[in-house]
């Protein structure tokens, strides 16, 4: 898959040349992981945009159906994928077709680091799909994925550069190893999950640090590994959303 150095040109030539646009975004944030500035473009440019919400497995139902009934109104198709569980495609490339100005159709994916673009685009394209570039007219850059053949795939998802590492790992778009403090994040997660469960959780991270036995000399709480040991579970999905009202919790923390 084709790099660039900047990704914003990346994502405004993938609006500009795709006939639809996929945005994916987490179902556990939709709000926090949607690009507003890149849908107004599309919309300005014609373009029909598909919302993707992946990591639908890992939110109570009402969650997402809330989420889809607010997006439905400001006049987006929305879509529940689970990349991981590899559900929601075949409704997808419905939804594609349905909305494409012509066919065979030209798709683009955007999104911030981590929601799921790659893992969406690998799982639409199958084991079977190909490089190929049999669109009349096609003269642009990017390479061509067959999906089908009436839908053929822009292999260049676009990648948003994050702002707020510390705010958005918390939402899957950064690697914890990567902070220079992940307790900040950690202690958030750790309170709402206290909240909700205080018997499985501890209500700091030293108490956690000590409860998997992250320990320095002298017995210190590790704090900086226990940190990222949650924060890791909590992006790949291990740590499940106990209910409706704790994932609401947990969103309106990170909206303060």
């Amino acid at each position: 898959m084709r790099k660039t150095k900047n990704p914003e040109k990346q994502v405004l030539r993938i609006i500009r040349d795709a006939d639809v646009v996929l945005e994916v975004l987490d179902a556990r944030f939709p709000d926090l992981t949607r690009l507003p500035q890149y849908e107004n473009l599309a919309k300005k440019l014609g373009k029909p945009v598909i919302i993707v919400l992946n990591k639908a497995d890992l939110v109570p139902k009402e969650w997402a159906e809330d989420w889809k009934k607010i997006l439905q109104r400001e006049g987006f198709p929305v879509v529940f994928v689970s990349t991981k569980e590899r559900w929601g495609t075949r409704i997808l490339r419905k939804t594609i077709k349905s909305v494409a100005p012509k066919l065979p159709v030209v798709v683009g994916v955007i999104g911030y680091a981590n929601v799921g673009k790659s893992s969406l685009v690998n799982v639409l394209k199958g084991k079977t799909a190909a490089p190929a570039a049999p669109v009349p007219g096609w003269t642009r850059g990017e390479q061509l994925v067959k999906i089908s053949k009436e839908i053929y795939l822009m292999d260049t998802p676009g990648i948003i550069p994050l702002t707020d590492p510390a705010r958005l790992v918390l939402i899957g778009a950064y690697d914890p190893n990567r902070l220079e403090d992940p307790e900040l994040p950690a202690e958030l997660l750790l309170r709402v999950l206290h909240s909700a469960d205080p018997e499985k959780w501890p209500a700091t991270i030293e108490e956690y640090a000590k409860k998997k036995n992250y320990l320095l000399k002298g017995g210190v709480p590790d704090t900086h590994r226990a940190a990222v040991d949650l924060l890791s579970k909590w992006q790949k999905g291990k740590i499940s959303v106990p209910s409706l009202d704790w994932l609401k919790k947990v969103d309106a923390e990170l909206n303060e």
